[in-house]
């Protein structure tokens, strides 16, 4: 239980209350109650403050949608590029790769110059020092 779910459980039942403050001033509880009802106070204001944003924020949505439909458009009328341009797809060149392994073995290899590659492969590469495209070969 962590300290905040501990102060919760206290102060959340009288018969806790009474016990926790029993050897406690009148003016040290009145003290504390004050500072509690300053803070009640300051997040009723922060409360109060946040819905009168979304009140806000909601009016102004709602004034474009009645203003768009006045004017018979939609939102999808706004912005009219994104639907006629088509989705670019990647391109991947594909390359045929030849590489040795540790035991001496020449393997060939087909992938492209980007994404993971075999574990021989990343091997020969960082014993040698070659780059991708300094083992391909022409099909």
């Amino acid at each position: 239980m962590n300290i905040f779910d501990e102060i919760q459980h206290r102060l959340a039942s009288k018969t806790r209350i009474r016990a926790l403050f029993k050897d406690v001033h009148i003016e040290d509880i009145e003290r504390i109650i004050s500072r509690l009802e300053g803070i009640l106070e300051e997040k009723k204001d922060a409360v109060a403050a946040d819905e009168a944003k979304r009140q806000a924020k909601q009016e102004n949505i709602d004034e474009v949608r009645r203003l768009l439909a006045e004017r018979g458009l939609s939102l999808d009328d706004l912005d009219p590029a994104e639907e006629a341009a088509p989705k670019k797809r990647r391109n991947v060149q594909k390359f045929t790769f030849q590489y040795e392994t540790n035991s001496g073995d020449t393997v060939t290899w087909h992938g492209s110059t980007t994404g993971r590659l075999p574990k021989d492969f990343q091997t020969y590469l960082d014993r040698t020092g070659k780059k991708r495209l300094d083992c391909v070969i022409e099909d």
